[in-house]
């Protein structure tokens, strides 16, 4: 065995010292990989949601019992929209609605007559919800757009000479005053109780009895609806 001299071997472990501390600075620290994020779909379609109405005028139909006579005035009427929720307090939503429709048929065996009065709605209607207690949104609103109403009437009034028929349309602006509450009974499901006031001032109606024509149409209606939401 070949023995190396003291000095020889006090070297050797001094070089072996000063190596150490160089080869622990080269030594690379262990890699550490974070979880990368969990991917979260984008909803197609959130915060929009379905609703569907159904209507009940209140007020009395301007041409309800023209002479005494017997009108059939159909109070009920419905729509269906579309909407969208901008936030927890803020939504607004388009609808079609049927909103009135007015019947007059008189036959005496002599003197005939036939009137129809309908009216159709477009609105675009806002809404600010107060609120959310126990399930309950309470919520006012208002909304612009425009109501369609289309007049027919046939007259064969003998004993008078008359025999003559007439259609007339008519586009005008309307607004809407909203007030009422909602409950939300499912995840995407709520029903929906309120009033609307309904106005088209600009539209024109035939007054029978004072046989002039005036301006201003309007309804209050209480309104029962259900609300879909896309989520």
């Amino acid at each position: 065995m070949c023995k190396f001299p003291g000095p020889v071997l006090a070297a050797i472990a001094g070089s072996l010292a000063l190596a150490m501390p160089a080869g622990a600075a080269d030594y690379d620290p262990p890699m550490i990989i974070e979880d990368a994020p969990q991917y979260v779909p984008v909803e197609v379609g959130s915060g929009w949601y379905l609703r569907g109405d159904l209507s009940y005028n209140v007020n009395t139909s301007v041409y309800d019992d023209p002479f005494g006579l017997d009108v059939e005035n159909n109070r009920f009427g419905g729509g269906i929209g579309i909407g969208y929720h901008f936030n927890d307090l803020l939504r607004a939503d388009v609808n079609l609605s049927y909103v009135s429709r007015d019947k007059f048929d008189y036959d005496d065996g002599i003197n005939a007559a036939d009137l129809e009065n309908r009216v159709l709605g477009a609105m675009v209607n806002g809404y600010l919800d107060l609120g959310t207690v126990v399930g309950f949104t309470p919520y006012i609103g208002a909304g612009v757009g425009m109501l369609y109403s289309k007049h027919e009437a046939s007259v064969d009034w003998t004993s008078s000479g008359i025999d003559a028929s007439f259609s007339d349309r008519q586009y005008e602006f309307a607004y809407s005053l909203n007030a009422g509450v909602s409950y939300r009974f499912a995840d995407n499901l709520s029903v929906d109780v309120g009033y609307q006031y309904l106005s088209a001032p600009g539209m024109e109606y035939l007054d029978f009895e004072a046989g002039t024509v005036e301006d201003g149409l309007d309804y209050h209606q209480i309104r029962v609806g259900l609300r879909y939401d896309l989520w």
